[in-house]
């Protein structure tokens, strides 16, 4: 099933769990702003990012309300706390998975 690895990489996105949430996306991710503005290309990056996000937001926590899953791809409506005080932050993420990686990313955001 296509959402078992964006699950897996949720999961691990909450539990601050850099290396299982690495071991999600593809050595060549691509993350853009959508429609096609890139913002990170590779694992080296990603976890770059990531790990900084992970220090600087220890309760940081992400849920879904949504998810369309449509062939190879995922889209999350993800909802956001721990970020900003009292503030629930709203995204849109779309997923394309190749052999249970994430190997790309878009996110729609207000």
């Amino acid at each position: 099933m296509e959402n078992s690895v964006v699950e897996r990489q949720l999961q691990a996105y909450n539990d601050k769990n850099i290396d299982l949430f690495m071991s999600c996306y593809s050595e060549d991710v691509k993350i853009y702003d959508f429609p096609d503005t890139l913002t990170m290309e590779g694992q080296a990056a990603m976890r770059a990012r990531y790990e900084k996000l992970f220090e600087t937001f220890p309760n940081m926590f992400a849920t879904v309300d949504k998810r369309i899953i449509h062939g190879k791809y995922v889209i999350d409506h993800e909802q956001i706390i721990g970020r900003l005080e009292g503030a629930i932050l709203e995204a849109v993420a779309m997923y394309e998975i190749k052999d249970d990686m994430i190997i790309k990313v878009w996110f729609l955001r207000n």
